[in-house]
């Protein structure tokens, strides 16, 4: 395990440790002076203590490991899991409605890009949109701040901890990689308002937001946007239940090759459905 030598977090705090991108690692992954911070973790799982994921699926680092993670409390953890499977964990464990929430949400805001999976209070963005496959990851809720170095190559500098701050740079993107950024933090600030209005308003809880330094709290980069009054978290529930059964009506018609068991199986569906009622 490196030992903790930043406020808790396991990273090198030598200069030229402070910065890093997936050539960097490719580069300094050998070198003795980093042999304190590496870690070979399997089993590694996406926490709240990751900031960031390098993907090498198809050139494995050190011909072994497919992914490597920057994490605060473990150090630099080699994976031979791609970060496909790490999100697809992460999502699967921890996610309520995993991925087919965080999709219908977006449709509901008009988003039709998919590169950020987000809770309000936590948030992972992809390269190049995670329906794409393995990608590089950076979280959100840890950055301070961004710039873009051209059309596809981006630059994240994490919170600053005892005066020092990490740069993590991205390189081929998907293009205009900023306006993704700007809206997944839309995107985050929306499932925010939609999860602390329904405990608010429909559960009386007393919600309250703490503001911090990272990017979620900067209101100053979310896109102008329409009020988020009209959207119920109920109500998205149910629109993903009713793809999931609409999807088992088509599956077994196909599977039986019986087209009209597709509206049978709407029909009873929606019969069975019980009013909102206790009776």
């Amino acid at each position: 395990m490196p030992e903790t030598t930043n406020q808790g977090w396991c990273l090198p705090t030598a200069k030229k440790y402070r910065n890093w991108s997936k050539a960097k690692l490719q580069e300094e992954v050998q070198s003795p002076a980093l042999s304190g911070y590496l870690v070979d973790d399997a089993k590694y799982r996406v926490n709240e203590n990751t900031l960031a994921i390098y993907q090498f699926q198809k050139q494995p680092l050190l011909n072994k490991y497919k992914s490597a993670i920057f994490d605060l409390q473990k150090g630099i953890v080699l994976c031979t899991s791609s970060s496909r499977s790490l999100i697809n964990s992460f999502t699967q464990n921890n996610l309520l409605g995993g991925l087919e929430f965080q999709r219908e949400f977006a449709n509901w805001l008009n988003q039709r890009s998919h590169y950020v999976i987000a809770t309000g209070k936590r948030a992972y963005f992809s390269m190049h949109g995670y329906t794409t496959g393995d990608t590089d990851w950076v979280a959100l809720h840890h950055m301070a701040n961004f710039r873009s170095l051209g059309k596809s190559t981006i630059a994240f500098n994490t919170v600053t901890c005892r005066g020092l701050t990490y740069t993590f740079t991205f390189t081929d993107c998907t293009r205009y990689i900023s306006t993704q950024v700007y809206s997944s933090l839309y995107y985050n600030h929306a499932m925010y308002k939609l999860g602390s209005n329904h405990l608010e308003y429909s559960l009386g809880w007393q919600v309250r937001r703490t503001q911090g330094k990272s990017l979620l709290d900067k209101r100053a980069y979310f896109h102008p946007h329409p009020t988020l009054n009209t959207s119920s978290l109920k109500d998205i529930y149910q629109a993903v239940l009713d793809k999931s059964h609409a999807r088992y009506g088509q599956c077994l018609a196909k599977l039986l090759e019986q087209p009209l068991i597709q509206d049978d199986h709407h029909t009873v569906y929606l019969s069975s459905r019980r009013p909102n009622t206790l009776f």
